[in-house]
């Protein structure tokens, strides 16, 4: 496609030198609008960062005996990771069930000696006093019952503390501990850390001119309105194939910069996004009906501003200011000075001036005089010069 433009560019060099005069029409490229429904929209640079972020810490001290995970994998909810040496920890849960064992036979006991005192002292066999000890001892063994229950849970707790498993899903790093280390003596180690990356956070600022009355509600989400939409593509993406919403909004402006921190949530199912990659932020605002759009190579540009040499009725250029709008792939939205009927140079521009009469070469067409013979041209050692004005 730009080939063909560049080519008759070419060709109508040529024709204007064998001409000898600069007065005449020469075949040049044109285009026309293309009128189409697009979404105006907002675009911003953002990170990316993990929904939830998890360090993973040794509860109780030990050597690390096994890992049973490999760096970087992705792993699933109460996964086992690591194991510490559970022997002593389950020595300890043995004598704590042993201690409740004992525990709940003088329980049993005491029980015995409180019913058979409590039928004495009815007969009046013993005395008062007897029955107050026989209460307290039962008492007292029913205490250290509870007491050897919640040593037993200690003692079982601490022993589920040497199977260390994930409490997320989610991507894991790599291993800070290797096997055979102590672990959990000083401090609670951090063995590793789990990032949960299905659904993914990104964050980015908007300037607070753009949260205005609706628009503000819209990011907010309330008072009725939809969670705003939101697409995002990484730095060599063309498009924007990841979609999500809006679902936070800071509730205060950076006084030094103007902004606002904003957050959205993508779905991630893929998990082909990662925390900590920068990421382009495109928020749809508004459906435009039946909009103008120009090919971006058509657009040039001076110290007046962008436009366009349209071809008028006489088909001669003329300059047409316009204002332009967001990209839309290679074609530009044009908001002001085109009503969409407008035929506009496409190629040629090292040779072409406002004033100056043309003839206008649709894509497909062959130029008036046909085609030069160019069997011993290079189709690539050729480049057209650069225009005068800047192209925008």
């Amino acid at each position: 496609y730009r080939y063909w433009f560049w080519r008759q560019a070419e060709i109508a060099k040529r024709q204007a030198a064998a001409k000898g005069r600069g007065d005449g029409a020469i075949p040049l490229p044109v285009g026309e609008c293309v009128i189409r429904d697009v979404m105006d929209t907002l675009d911003f640079t953002g990170t990316t960062d993990a929904y939830n972020v998890v360090e993973v810490r040794a509860r109780v001290e030990g050597y690390l005996q096994s890992i049973h995970f490999d760096d970087g994998a992705y792993v699933e909810k109460d996964q086992l990771l690591f194991t510490i040496e559970p022997d002593m920890y389950r020595a300890r849960r043995d004598e704590a069930a042993a201690s409740l064992k004992a525990a709940q036979t003088e329980l049993k006991r005491a029980r015995e000696d409180l019913e058979r005192i409590e039928k004495a002292v009815r007969s009046g066999s013993v005395s008062q006093q007897d029955l107050t000890r026989a209460q307290a001892a039962f008492d007292t063994a029913q205490a250290q019952v509870m007491g050897a229950q919640a040593a037993l849970d200690t003692a079982e707790l601490n022993l589920s503390y040497t199977e260390i498993r994930s409490p997320i899903a989610g991507r894991i790093g790599r291993r800070l501990a290797d096997v055979g280390n102590l672990v959990g003596a000083t401090d609670r180690t951090v063995l590793t850390t789990v990032r949960q990356i299905e659904p993914i956070y990104t964050y980015f600022y908007v300037s607070e001119y753009v949260l205005k009355d609706n628009l503000l509600r819209r990011f907010q989400g309330d008072q009725g309105a939809e969670p705003m939409k939101l697409n995002v593509g990484l730095p060599h993406h063309e498009d924007y194939p990841y979609a999500g919403i809006i679902d936070f909004l800071d509730n205060t402006v950076d006084h030094r910069t103007g902004t606002v921190y904003v957050r959205g949530v993508l779905p991630n199912k893929e998990h082909t996004l990662l925390p900590g990659m920068f990421v382009r932020v495109s928020l749809p605002i508004q459906e435009r009906k039946n909009a103008v759009l120009v090919p971006e190579m058509a657009v040039l540009s001076d110290l007046g501003g962008k436009y366009l040499l349209v071809v008028d009725q006489g088909n001669t250029l003329r300059r047409r200011d316009i204002q332009l709008g967001a990209s839309y792939g290679e074609l530009r939205l044009v908001t002001e000075g085109l009503d969409g009927s407008e035929t506009f140079l496409i190629g040629g521009f090292h040779i072409a001036r406002a004033g100056m009469p043309i003839q206008p070469v649709r894509e497909g067409q062959t130029p008036p005089g046909g085609m030069p013979n160019t069997s011993s041209e290079s189709t690539t050692d050729k480049v057209a010069p650069a225009p005068s004005g800047n192209r925008g």
